[in-house]
């Protein structure tokens, strides 16, 4: 009977060692939009990786909603490297929906609630990307002495 144990207990040691690492869905959130003098927005978007080993982000595509009103959509390729459970920051201009502008000049004093929702390409490796979804809910207040500019 021990004779059979103890191979029965090799392969099960050898089999958790040969595991790999789960890799969990990344995030995403508005670090910070500041208003141009020409209208348009330049949105920072923080990409946040969850994963236990380093990720490959390659394309980024959403909705960016500003109290409720559609902002307008983001399509980038940020081609950047993120090591494991890091973080790190992508910068495009967006020209917004005129509704969603209006409502975000209109508070100054408060919180504004913000969405994004779309999803991410990242893999550890080229050969091993996926599309993960993403949702996010947050709030926007304006920066004390920045202008235009809301955190």
């Amino acid at each position: 009977m021990k004779r059979a144990l103890i191979p029965l207990l090799a392969v099960l040691l050898l089999a958790g060692c040969a595991t790999t690492r789960p890799i969990f869905p990344p995030a995403a959130s508005v670090q910070e939009i500041r208003q141009q003098a020409d209208g348009r927005w330049r949105v920072t978007v923080r990409l946040q990786n969850y994963a236990l080993r380093s990720m490959r982000f390659t394309r980024l595509q959403l909705r960016l909603g500003i109290a409720g009103h559609p902002a307008g959509a983001i399509v980038t390729t940020p081609d950047m490297d993120i090591a494991a459970t890091g973080s790190d920051v992508t910068v495009f201009t967006l020209r917004p929906d005129a509704t969603a502008r209006a409502a975000l000049l209109a508070d100054t004093a408060g919180n504004i609630a913000y969405s994004l929702d779309g999803s991410v390409r990242a893999g550890p490796e080229p050969a091993d990307q996926h599309d993960y979804p993403l949702m996010h809910l947050g709030y926007l207040s304006p920066v004390p002495g920045l202008p235009d500019a809301w955190r």
